[in-house]
């Protein structure tokens, strides 16, 4: 599993769940490996895990300065960047009448200006380097949202629009950069767990996480993390401003009769 091999990543959101999954498949698959978080204990610790081909860096994404400094030490450390991961994130479930503007604005500055800000400094990097790829973790609530994920979907879609945009600047630019976006559905992961725990029936609500995906179980972390380095290894060399849905089938589904268009 060598097809990484002297590639050089950097994934936000590397602490815990589909980030961890991530970083530990990349570097599975011979790459060098930065991770980043805000939850440095857990970064650092799995870092240590991981071996001398990861490292661990604090990086808020929501701060250019902290974008510029990571990108700065992966540069110094390895020589440059090839692949990006775009993956830190966060939720707050709430219909319309229920979010705050508070809630909205956080969604936004992680999801759109954290993407934002990578896919900026990390062109700007991969540039030197004479290409690269750019791998940006949404979500099926970005194509098609449920009514509690009034922030969460419209935070994802700005993501996928960066995305593509990305895509197209970079293939007209003849960057040799590839940009291109995964979108699981409901997958195991801590966050997961603890609407689960909080769950008065954990095993009837999981059933029902299960049942709204055609294949009729809840995604593995890895299964996850093996789209995102297929798509960050030259095997995905013609394959920019893609949307991959690692989703059980769940966007195939039609609307169920009397909701959608």
């Amino acid at each position: 599993m060598n097809k990484l091999h002297d590639k050089v990543a950097l994934v936000t959101g590397a602490a815990s769940g589909i980030g961890a999954g991530i970083a530990r498949r990349l570097i599975a698959d011979g790459a060098t490996v930065m991770l980043t978080d805000i939850n440095d204990a857990a970064g650092a610790a799995l870092a240590d895990e991981l071996g001398p081909r990861a490292a661990y860096l604090s990086l808020d994404v929501r701060e250019e300065a902290a974008w510029q400094a990571a990108i700065a030490e992966v540069e110094r450390r390895w020589g440059g960047l090839d692949i990006l991961v775009n993956n830190a994130g966060i939720s707050f479930p709430a219909h319309i009448e229920a979010a705050t503007l508070d809630d909205w604005r956080k969604h936004m500055r992680v999801h759109g200006e954290g993407t934002f800000l990578g896919c900026k400094y990390g062109v700007a990097s991969m540039k030197k380097r004479g290409g690269g790829a750019i791998v940006n973790v949404s979500s099926v609530e970005s194509i098609r949202p449920g009514p509690l994920f009034v922030a969460y979907g419209a935070a994802k879609a700005a993501q996928d629009a960066v995305t593509k945009t990305v895509a197209l600047h970079c293939g007209e630019q003849g960057y040799k950069i590839r940009c291109n976006s995964v979108h699981p559905a409901a997958t195991r992961t801590p966050n997961l767990q603890q609407y689960l725990d909080a769950s008065d029936d954990p095993a009837r609500l999981e059933a029902i996480y299960a049942g709204m995906q055609p294949l009729n179980r809840i995604a593995e972390v890895a299964e996850i993390a093996a789209a995102v380095a297929f798509l960050a290894s030259d095997e995905a060399s013609f394959m920019t401003g893609h949307q991959m849905y690692v989703d059980g089938g769940v966007l195939a589904k039609p609307y169920p009769a009397g909701e959608g268009a």
